[in-house]
């Protein structure tokens, strides 16, 4: 049983599979920007892990060092 709400998600998922052939071009296009921004998006997780990562290395020397 369909509702409302779902009727669109329906339609965007079959026009997802199927696109008119005229669209391919803009689609392909938008899916290359946003495959490039989660590129960017994903370098800069990995920056921040990094950089946590050496946080948590200094912060351990310096407890043990105080601890001692």
């Amino acid at each position: 049983m369909n509702t409302a709400t779902e009727s669109p998600q329906i339609k965007s998922a079959s026009s997802a599979r199927t696109p008119h052939s005229s669209s391919i071009p803009d689609e392909i296009t938008q899916v290359k920007r946003e495959l490039l921004q989660a590129e960017v998006r994903h370098a800069r997780a990995r920056a921040a892990v990094s950089g946590a990562e050496a946080d948590v290395k200094v912060l351990n020397a310096r407890l043990k060092a105080l601890t001692k």
